[in-house]
Parts: structure tokens; sequence; C-alpha cells
């Protein structure tokens, strides 16, 4: 299962992407029950992301059983629309437009230096234990929407990195339970701006500005459920700028990987349904090694960054517009 948050006409939606298209869960699982009525159901639940998790497995089940409805009706030529006409079936090649799909308000925490090959590229000992940063939602992007270059002049650099999207949340989770708290996996294309985040003569190092400018993190394109990837066990990572290579490893380089961090992070953050989790960067591709100028990205790059089972998350990298105009959708 493959969630998403999507535009079309101008409508915003919930839904999920199948083989044959986009699916709008919430008008989906309405109109399932006004056809199949079961005692109790309750036919919002998936208004949104955050009620969808709150569903837990149970959401994750009923969202597989409405997709097989539909499929089933749609063999023998219904075109899904809701008892009011409204659609919930968007076939592919609409102007359909992602949205990142984080939760507002949800914390955004990412791993630093979780990489072994990444640690030895920067001369760095491997660290003892996962240590974090927190980042903010005016960061976020979704896939085919632009990255903005918010200070061209602070050495730019993109990562591609595995996120983590939480189903439930808690405090001072188990190690060996800490999956059970994991809705699914996306793929994330991390910019930082290394003039700003690393301390040079007279001027300390500043991660907050380093990584936390607006538009520097695309989620996406969805979140791939557990029902298809249960842990994210020795998945290839790369990612290509213009086409040409500039990281590639695997989920196995990981120094520490997602239950360790979860159980980290946990011992003193109460962790929340949506949260995301940034697992952090891999090692470079031979001429993009840490610290190169050549790492720098310009307007008009092209980032696609693919982890195997998720898919490619794509982006086009972009000069604030001048003058203070406005950014898309402000």
């Amino acid at each position: 299962m493959r969630l998403c948050y999507f535009f079309l006409d101008g409508d915003r939606h919930f839904g999920m992407r199948t083989p044959e298209g986009f699916l709008d869960l919430d008008i989906a699982c309405r109109d399932f029950f006004a056809t199949k009525p079961v005692k109790g159901a309750d036919p919002s639940r998936f208004r949104d992301l955050k009620a969808f998790l709150s569903g837990g497995a149970e959401s994750v089940a009923l969202a597989n059983t409405i997709q097989s409805y539909i499929d089933e009706r749609r063999k023998s030529g219904w075109t899904p629309r809701a008892a009011t006409g409204a659609r919930y079936f968007f076939k592919n090649g609409e102007k359909v437009s992602y949205l990142p799909p984080v939760l507002p308000g949800a914390k955004i925490l990412s791993v630093a230096v979780n990489s072994a090959a990444h640690a030895k590229e920067q001369g760095q000992e491997p660290p003892k234990r996962p240590y974090a940063f927190a980042r903010f939602t005016n960061t976020l992007v979704g896939h085919e929407q632009p990255i903005f270059l918010m200070a061209p002049d602070q050495r730019p650099e993109a990562e591609v990195q595995l996120g983590v999207v939480l189903m439930k949340g808690g405090r001072r989770i188990a190690r060996e339970k800490a999956l059970e708290h994991v809705a699914g996996f996306t793929v994330v294309n991390n910019v930082s701006y290394q003039g700003l985040q690393f301390a040079e003569a007279g001027r300390p190092a500043d991660w907050v500005l380093g990584q936390g400018l607006d538009y520097s993190l695309a989620v996406g394109p969805g979140v791939v459920a557990r029902d298809e990837i249960a842990e994210p066990k020795g998945l290839k990572m790369e990612l290509k700028v213009n086409g040409a290579l500039r990281q590639s490893g695997t989920t196995e380089d990981f120094l520490f990987p997602v239950a360790d961090v979860i159980h980290h992070l946990s011992q003193g953050i109460t962790l929340e349904s949506g949260d995301l989790i940034t697992l952090g960067a891999i090692a470079s591709a031979p001429g993009f090694e840490f610290g190169k100028p050549e790492r720098a990205i310009k307007a008009g790059d092209i980032l696609e960054g693919t982890i195997d089972g998720l898919g490619t998350l794509k982006n086009v990298v972009s000069n604030e517009p001048a003058n203070g105009a406005p950014l898309r959708g402000e």
C-alpha cells in the first residue's frame, strides 16, 4: 500500500496510489460503508493521514479491502463514484500533483552520521549512539515539486535518505517493539547548506539554518506501508543529479537501524503518530566525496532519489523568486 496526499483540479485528496491510478480513500470509504453497511463502522476514518494512522493495522486491512472491492467492480466496467456523484478514482495520466505525505505539525527528526561509509569519507569515527537534530514543516516539498534555493551561495548539497513515518507514538519504546510503531517508509531528498551548517573561522556552526531553510526537504512520492516492506533491510539507495550518480549504497550501511533509532529518540521525547524520522545520508559516489565543491547543486538541477521498493522521488532545483514574489501555494 502506497499512501499519499495529492491535488487534482484544485482539490486536495488523501488516499493511495494503485497501479491503475489514485484512490481518494475518504470518499471511497464512505461509499463502501454505504453499500456494505457495518454496524458501528466509522465512514470518516480515512478523512486524512492522521485518521488513517490512528486506526493502525485495521486501517491497512480496510483500505486493502476497499481497493479489492473497487478493482473487482471496475473489471465489470463500473466507474467508481460515490452516491453523491463525487469521483474517488483517478486514472494514471490525469494531472495529479503530489504533496509531502507528512502531517501538519508533525515532528521531523533527522539522524546525522548514520552511515559507516559516510563517516569514513568525512574522516570521523563512527558515533557510539545515534544523534539527531530537529527540522520543521517549513522545509517540506512534495514529489515533482521545486526545491527553492534560499541561500545559493552557501554550498547547497543534496542527499537521498530513508524516511520513516510513525503509525503510533510512545515514550521509552522498547527496541524489540519499535517497528510495531512504524506506518511505513518513504524517500527523502535532503538539501543542506554547508556554508551555514559547519563552523568556519570566526563563525560557529549553525545546524538550524544549515538544515532548516524553507523548501529543503522533499518527501515522497508516498508512504509505502509495512504490508509491502516490513523492515527496510538491504534496500539499495541512489541519488542522481541530472542523471549522474552522486550517492550509492544500501540500508545495510546504517550504523543504527530503524528500531535502534526509534528506541533511542523515545527515551526522552514522546513520539507521536505521523512523526517523520530520516535515517541520514549514505556515502557519495566517487568524485563527489564529502567536502568537494562538485557536490554543490544549482538552479536547474534535477534530483532523483531512489530506494528499492519505495520508488523515485524527483525534484527540480530552482532559485528563490526575486523581490519576495510568492512561492507556490503562498
